[in-house]
């Protein structure tokens, strides 16, 4: 039957009656004045025979502050979310005000309400799962590096003939042990650093700094790694930049120097340029940025080639450890520690390919002092 059709017989159809959802006219004190027969079974306490048991009765009496459910989603034209008194459901409410009353619509929405806790549910308890897995990790760090801090030390220590004499072949295997050791130990170091900044174990300390010192200083502590692989290091200022940063200097700088120590690790020869500017308005537009005062700082790679089907997982460690290498899942661990401060900065950090040039981090955090701080 047409649309046309079905309107022209209103006169004998009960329209209400055919209406999918329970309907509810209510005074804006809650008082019901209306109710239709799918109202009546939503509403239905094993008590309710027919819409006279409901009429003149408060909507609280069958809804837990279904009068604020009404004017909460009228307000905000939004559907609310009201739980039956004395009954376990739940019910969708979607509100109207209309000639100093509230329509209210209302259907079942338990089994989408129970399932959406459930998930709020399982994801508090993962975080919590993982939160004491990264606790675990860091109490026992020291109990798992000190074993190999001791090998490192004591393998080193025969190869410079403290312990006597050792041939050739016993030479060339402590170096291995040496090298091994030393690798895994810095691997660990790296889980930690991962576990710390995933759980956000930081001693927050807001503070105002100046934040071209704070990158100037960090890119020197590298001095004797640049000289040794060739690395040429380059920092500018672009003119009229703003340097005061209010934020957590400390975790800052560990989030600079993880960058910087993976760039050197995967670089043998090449350039490292590092530049400070506010960042402005069409390209915090362009990166989906608005309502922001922000530096940029852009930390280019001239010879760390990383391609382009490895951006999207550059800083996701979980995504990669199935199928890349074991200096590809050394870097995503690193870069996930960038991330994880950066988002406790209130910053983002993402990665992009310039061609000729070399592969650029990019770095936006805001400037303004935040409230309550």
């Amino acid at each position: 039957m047409s649309i046309k059709n079905l309107l022209s017989k209103t006169r004998v159809i009960d329209i209400q009656s055919c209406l999918p959802d329970g309907v509810v006219l209510i005074t804006p004190e809650g008082i019901i004045q209306w109710v239709n027969n799918v109202a009546i079974e939503l509403l239905n306490n094993n008590d309710l025979i027919n819409n006279n048991d409901l009429i003149n009765n408060n909507i609280n009496d069958y809804l837990e502050k279904g009068l604020a459910a009404a004017i909460e989603s009228a307000e905000i034209n939004s559907p609310s979310i009201a739980k039956l008194s004395n009954d376990e459901r739940y019910l969708e409410i979607t509100s109207k005000a209309i000639e100093g009353a509230y329509v209210v619509s209302m259907r079942d929405a338990t089994q989408k309400y129970k399932t959406v806790n459930n998930i709020i549910e399982e994801h508090e308890n993962y975080k919590k799962i993982n939160y004491d897995k990264n606790s675990f990790l860091i109490k026992l760090s020291n109990d798992l590096k000190s074993p190999l801090h001791s090998i490192i030390g004591f393998s080193q220590a025969i190869v410079d003939g403290l312990g006597g004499e050792v041939s050739e072949k016993q030479e060339k295997y402590l170096k291995i042990i040496n090298k091994n050791s030393s690798d895994l130990l810095y691997f660990f170091n790296k889980l930690v650093e991962l576990s710390q900044t995933e759980s956000g174990i930081f001693d927050k300390e807001m503070k105002l700094f100046d934040i071209s010192n704070t990158i100037n200083s960090t890119i020197k502590t590298y001095q004797q790694l640049y000289t040794e692989k060739s690395i040429t290091t380059n920092f500018e200022v672009v003119e009229n930049t703003k340097k005061t940063l209010y934020s957590d200097e400390k975790a800052f700088k560990l989030m600079f120097q993880i960058l910087i120590e993976t760039l050197i690790r995967a670089t043998d020869i090449g350039t490292l340029n590092v530049s400070l500017e506010n960042a402005d308005e069409e390209f915090l537009l362009t990166h989906n940025l608005t309502n922001c005062s922000a530096m940029l700082i852009t930390v280019l790679s001239s010879n760390n080639a990383i391609l382009e089907s490895e951006i999207p997982t550059l800083f996701d460690p979980y995504a990669v450890i199935d199928k890349s290498n074991k200096r590809t899942i050394l870097r995503a661990i690193a870069l996930a520690s960038v991330r994880n401060i950066m988002n406790y900065l209130n910053g983002i950090i993402w990665a992009e390919n310039i061609p000729l040039k070399g592969t650029a981090f990019r770095i936006i955090l805001p400037f303004e002092k935040e409230v309550n701080e």
